[in-house]
């Protein structure tokens, strides 16, 4: 026993200072192993300057702009915005909203710096609109079982599209039909508008809201090619949901909605999975969300914002155009996109 006793003595971390039977604890500084710890390395002034510079280029795009020239350009965007919508109805594609933003960007004097900004946005956009027609001539030939089987799962052998069109599809339109739809058309209308807004506000949230934009969008035209997902209505068709019908209707509209410049090589009837109206929606609620998260204010932001993706799509579910599994897909493509971009801009320190 003495022979233990004095083993486990020697065992203890004694300091030199410290007197006989007391212990020295190891500090937790001490534990540390030397060069896991790297301090960053001071900036060189051609850095500096380079970071000042991107700083102010991605500002605002009119640092002094006023309140009444603030609200002349909203004005401008109401009545461009509701013009286009009386003559081309709720479906705005890329084309058109470069036409009606550049009206309130001359208001604010900035047409060249818009054009500059969204030329190029809308450019990729519109590849990214040929490249989700291509994937459907590469491969027209969608699924239909698995996405269906999914949400039987989900639902314990029911599909939500055939439940709801029960229950409120009535063969004819009514009130609540020609509203869902609107609020389906909505998502022509809410994302640019949005990256308008964040564009007057400083450039660089929209820059970062457009390259979450892109990122979805060329995510989803890559699964629409390697997994083409035939919707709710394309089953009806095949008798795999006999009762489901393709709800649509678009009463705003005087002009066919196929005028557009913007389509060369013919549209995806069969890009169900993701759901691109689910994925952006929850783009532009997680965008505001994280604008406005430090507020004290927040939650009466967030609340009306979480409505828009759950509006829209319980619209696109009830219209035969989408499976609940297609907006799951959505959400999860547009969080993941979300989280990425903030990601590249922390790592690359580009401006907020």
């Amino acid at each position: 026993m003495s022979f233990e006793r004095e083993h486990d003595e020697i065992m203890w971390a004694v300091e030199p200072e410290v007197t006989d039977g007391v212990v020295a604890l190891p500090q937790p500084g001490g534990i540390a192993l030397p060069g896991l710890r790297r301090e960053p390395k001071p900036l060189t002034e051609k850095q500096l300057e380079r970071r000042r510079r991107r700083t102010l280029t991605w500002g605002a795009p009119r640092a002094d702009l006023d309140r009444r020239t603030l609200v002349l350009a909203l004005l401008a965007l109401a009545c461009s915005l509701g013009g286009a919508m009386a003559v081309f109805g709720m479906s705005l594609t890329t084309d058109r909203y470069l036409v009606i933003l550049l009206v309130p960007a001359l208001v604010l004097r900035r047409g060249r710096v818009y054009l500059k900004d969204f030329g190029v946005f809308a450019l990729l956009f519109f590849v990214y609109s040929e490249a989700r027609g291509l994937a459907y001539i590469l491969h027209p030939q969608p699924f239909y079982k698995p996405q269906l089987e999914i949400d039987k799962w989900l639902f314990a052998g029911h599909v939500p599209t055939v439940e709801l069109q029960k229950w409120f599809w009535t063969g004819s339109m009514h009130w609540w039909d020609h509203l869902l739809i609107d609020v389906s058309y909505l998502h022509f209308v809410i994302p640019p508008l949005l990256a308008f807004l964040l564009w007057i506000r400083r450039r660089a949230l929209f820059f970062r809201f457009a390259a979450g934009m892109l990122t979805l969008s060329f995510a989803a035209a890559l699964t629409f090619l390697l997994f083409p997902a035939a919707p709710p209505w394309a089953a009806g068709h095949s008798l795999l949901t006999p009762t489901v019908t393709k709800i649509a209707d678009n009463t705003w509209s005087t002009v066919g909605t196929n005028f557009s410049a913007s389509k060369i090589i013919q549209g995806n009837p069969y890009a169900a999975i993701p759901s691109l109206h689910a994925g952006y929606a929850m783009l532009c609620f997680l965008f505001v969300a994280w604008l406005v998260w430090h507020r004290s204010w927040r939650w009466w932001v967030i609340v009306p914002a979480a409505v828009y993706p759950l509006a829209l799509s319980f619209a696109r579910v009830y219209t035969g155009d989408h499976y609940v599994i297609d907006l799951l897909a959505g959400y999860l493509y547009a969080t993941l996109t979300f989280w990425a971009v903030n990601r590249y801009w922390r790592r690359n320190e580009l401006p907020k």
